[in-house]
């Protein structure tokens, strides 16, 4: 368990009524935000969710009475019952009562009103928060006869919490706040990064935690006689049942996905098919994963290869193995082409949880603020983000740069002339997989040889110049 860094606090939003927070998603939550920072603060707006119920129809003593305050007691009580199971403290896990430290304070309420007063003077402010609220709405089971008006009523409940966010470093005496939330909150995001006023609030932050099961995609599951071998060794099960199982991230140049048509291509795809059809393996792509997951795919025996590329970073090699590298890939930081950034340690920084992104902010640039993006987006869309002035800077390759660069009207530019990195690219293994690793080891190097792997590069690149070879 982490040594609690006092000048922080971390706050999860429990909103009552959401159907995502079950047992273990609250367990998963508590769990990991202990284990990571020592303690978390749940908030819980039972009191703003009234306005909630009325929007969607319920007379106001019944969204009290029925709806909102026993929707947030049961919340609660699974909080309590998981930090039980968990075996932590009142002060490892707090627990928010609004109506006892939020609904009369005045130091909030006036927090409220600056907040309000921002959402009734600033038209794209009033947009976004209205249009969160109208899809929290329309995803509910209940008819609305009038929506409009249903969205005025309700915004109070995130214009609440906003409110409280704001409140927070003062009310819990820390210098900053980690709003914590299984997807992205864009509403939040652009005001703390002062999208809609050109204040900018480092005190303010966000941070995306998806539970596992939540990054990964499963397209045909796990073959029920994968278990049976005994300790499920990799190569040895493979060859008795004639099936090699990959998971994939869509990444062009090195394999790429059309949904549409469900086909697959790139560089290690045509490698894998090349491997399968010499020893008459049949390939099974088992899931799409995010590169937060892979280790926990390899480790849950979900599949045995991780088919698209991975670089080979330190974190890495403590957790799985990796087969020779294929070519290298320079990385560099990038920005929008009129964009001035002087100091990538004072921009907002576009990551991907465990992916190369983020271990580059987190090694180079640690007092950054970063901007997180789902494990599933597409590693191309973390240029989008900055293009769309949800982050300044992002770390990416040139390939796809030029992919991105070549279907949008915004243009990326490198930061700096020199790579930030260089890395390896190469195929992902279970950390005790040697023979499966070895085995694809000894093809890559046999594809080098003969000139294979150039034409691949050259074929999916238009150049063998594109990355460096090895």
């Amino acid at each position: 368990m982490s040594k609690i860094n006092l000048n922080e606090y971390y706050i999860i939003g429990m909103s009552p009524g959401n159907s995502y927070f079950k047992d273990n998603e609250i367990k998963y939550l508590i769990k990991t935000m202990v284990k990571s920072h020592g303690r978390v603060l749940i908030l819980i707006a039972d009191i703003p969710a009234i306005h909630t119920y009325m929007a969607l129809g319920y007379p106001e003593n019944r969204a009290r009475r029925d709806k909102a305050i026993p929707k947030g007691n049961l919340l609660k009580n699974k909080v309590i019952k998981a930090q039980g199971e968990l075996g932590y403290l009142p002060d490892q896990v707090r627990i928010i009562n609004w109506g006892e430290e939020v609904e009369n304070n005045k130091l909030y309420q006036n927090y409220y009103k600056k907040i309000n007063d921002l959402y009734l003077s600033n038209e794209l402010f009033r947009i976004d928060a209205d249009n969160t609220t109208r899809n929290v709405l329309t995803s509910s089971e209940k008819e609305i006869e009038d929506l409009e008006k249903a969205v005025k009523i309700a915004v109070h409940y995130l214009l609440s919490e906003l409110a409280f966010l704001e409140w927070a470093p003062e009310f819990l005496s820390v210098k900053k706040i980690f709003y914590v939330y299984h997807k992205n909150w864009p509403v939040y995001e652009n005001y703390i990064i002062g999208k809609y006023d050109k204040k900018d609030r480092p005190y303010l932050d966000f941070l995306l935690l998806e539970n596992p099961w939540e990054t990964f995609n499963p397209i045909w599951g796990l073959e029920e006689e994968s278990d049976n071998l005994e300790g499920n060794h990799s190569l040895e099960r493979i060859k008795e049942t004639k099936i090699i199982r990959v998971g994939f991230s869509n990444y062009p140049p090195a394999l790429m996905h059309d949904e549409k048509y469900n086909n697959f291509s790139g560089i290690f795809y045509e490698i894998m098919m090349a491997i399968a059809k010499k020893h008459k393996w049949q390939i099974k792509l088992t899931e799409e994963t995010g590169y937060g997951a892979i280790i926990d795919g390899l480790n849950s025996n979900r599949f045995d290869v991780f088919g698209s590329t991975v670089w080979p970073t330190p974190e890495r090699k403590e957790q799985a193995i990796f087969s020779k590298p294929l070519y290298l890939s320079p990385v560099y930081a990038w920005a929008k082409k009129n964009d001035k950034i002087k100091n990538i340690s004072s921009a907002k920084i576009v990551v991907k949880e465990n992916d190369i992104s983020h271990s580059i902010a987190m090694a180079d640039y640690p007092n950054a603020r970063l901007i997180r993006v789902p494990q599933l987006t597409a590693p191309i869309e973390l240029l989008s983000f900055v293009a769309d002035n949800r982050g300044n800077v992002t770390f990416a390759e040139p390939y796809l740069v030029k992919i991105f660069n070549d279907n949008s009207n915004i243009k990326m530019v490198k930061i700096m002339d020199q790579p930030i990195r260089e890395y390896e690219n190469t195929f992902m293994f279970k950390s005790n997989n040697n023979d499966l690793r070895d085995l694809f080891d000894k093809e890559i190097e046999e594809m080098k040889n003969s000139g294979d792997l150039n034409k691949l590069i050259k074929k999916y690149t238009g150049t063998e110049d594109t990355f460096r070879s090895i």
